[in-house]
């Protein structure tokens, strides 16, 4: 009997060893996404020139629709790749007050391929929302988004887009 104790104890202090360990991996994932995502967006908040819509890889659709009375919501489609896309980040922001994280892709879960004729990936899109009962034409909303992307010999490509209304 005192050996199934023993054994027992050194399996249960074993356990929370390991789930110990497994907590701080996480939480150390978790913040480092968090800082990522806060570089991310203040260097689209602070940059001053943009690619010009020519020069982007994919095409690019943004709209801002109602979405009933106290909600409009704000999206950026990325499709039709001009070149094969791998690895994409992208985040999209607007300059009206938020307490909301605002849309990406690639920081807190995983990235996306966008390769030319790829039946499987028809196009990536970020959805945001905005409470105001506000009229769309009367917000003036100021979207912004990045990409960053890896080619196909791996080289690191960023995007800062600006769309025109």
């Amino acid at each position: 009997m005192k050996k199934i104790i023993v054994v027992f104890g050194f399996v249960l202090i074993f356990l929370v060893g390991c789930s110990s360990d497994v907590k701080v991996a996480v939480d150390n994932t978790v913040e480092e996404e968090k800082n990522d995502y806060v570089t991310y967006k203040n260097n689209l908040q602070s940059v001053s020139e943009f690619t010009s819509e020519d020069e982007i890889p994919c095409d690019i659709t943004t709209s801002i629709d109602r979405v009933n009375e106290e909600e409009v919501s704000y999206r950026a489609i990325f499709d039709n790749p001009k070149v094969d896309m791998y690895d994409i980040k992208a985040l999209i922001i607007h300059d009206y007050f938020t307490e909301d994280i605002f849309p990406s892709i690639g920081i807190f879960d995983e990235t996306e391929d966008l390769i030319i004729g790829d039946e499987e990936v028809k196009g990536i899109q970020l959805v945001g929302y905005i409470k105001t009962k506000e009229e769309i034409e009367n917000l003036n909303l100021e979207l912004r988004i990045w990409i960053e992307y890896k080619d196909v010999t791996g080289e690191t490509k960023t995007i800062y887009y600006k769309p025109t209304k």
